[in-house]
């Protein structure tokens, strides 16, 4: 009885061994699909300057609500902080909006398998989120984005354009338009100037 216990158990280790060895080698077609993976994970140049953003900055956020008034200027500060091995940035923002205490934060990457910039956004003026995706210009420095997100004013999905503008590693500048409430066609309705706090 125990040699043949002895046998099934030889039997049993040689089997796994051998399983363990074909799973080792994997096939012509797992090991594209794990190229494939690979090439999705990896940063490239677009995640290298989204890093460079990292740090603390003043923001000048200027906006309007009724295309007859006047822009209002309001100003803030926003940290923005790499993270997951430079895949993403975040920022977090503080301030005054409206006279109102002002907090948000926006999650930024660049997804390779899309070939596109990808964000989502959410603040304390809202309990939405906006999604928004982007394509870059030759340059690399000029990002423009289409976002959607809930409008308190229609019920709906609304869109909105942006721009962002790289000038250089200590500035940049985000540019929002969309359909002021009573307007016919697009018009700018916010613009943030980010310097580097030195």
């Amino acid at each position: 009885m125990k040699r043949l216990l002895t046998l099934v158990v030889a039997a049993m280790l040689m089997s796994t061994a051998a399983f363990a060895e074909d799973a080792a080698t994997p096939s012509a077609e797992q090991q594209a699909m794990m190229e494939k993976m690979a090439k999705a994970a990896t940063p490239g140049p677009q995640h290298a300057m989204m890093a460079k953003m990292a740090g603390d900055w003043d923001c000048v956020v200027r906006y309007q609500m009724d295309p007859k008034q006047p822009m209002q200027e309001e100003k803030t500060s926003a940290t923005i902080t790499s993270l997951m091995d430079g895949r993403y940035t975040q920022e977090v923002a503080t301030g005054q909006m409206m006279g109102q205490p002002f907090n948000g934060m926006g999650i930024y990457g660049y997804d390779n398998v899309l070939g596109k910039y990808v964000s989502s956004w959410i603040d304390n003026m809202g309990t939405g989120i906006m999604k928004s995706e982007g394509t870059a210009d030759a340059s690399g420095k000029v990002i423009n984005w289409m976002g959607t997100m809930s409008d308190p004013m229609t019920g709906k999905m609304s869109k909105s354009r942006m721009v962002t503008t790289i000038a250089d590693d200590d500035h940049h500048t985000f540019e929002m338009f969309g359909v002021p409430p009573g307007a016919k066609k697009e018009a700018k309705v916010m613009t943030i100037e980010y310097s580097r706090r030195k």
